[in-house]
């Protein structure tokens, strides 16, 4: 049986940005930017467009965007006091 090669994150984003054209650094932006009105959000979720982006805050780099959810799922838990746009 063949081993299956792993495809870390690093290498999938260097993939993206280097192979599939994507620009990373300017796509980072445009999220940031979209999420600075909800910068005062401490931690939970905020939905935009049915997407649940769920940020934290930490304390050297201050709110941090940990994931987004996709739409059509059921928010329980992370979207208590969280904005919808």
């Amino acid at each position: 049986m063949k081993q299956r090669v792993h495809v870390s994150d690093h290498a999938l984003l260097r993939y993206l940005e280097r192979v599939g054209g994507f620009e990373i650094e300017r796509l980072r932006r445009e999220i940031s930017v979209r999420l600075q009105p909800f910068a005062g959000v401490a931690r939970g979720a905020v939905v935009i467009d049915g997407h649940a982006y769920v940020m934290d805050r930490n304390t050297d780099k201050g709110v941090v965007l940990v994931t987004v959810l996709p739409p059509g799922r059921e928010y329980r838990g992370i979207l208590t006091g969280s904005l919808r746009r």
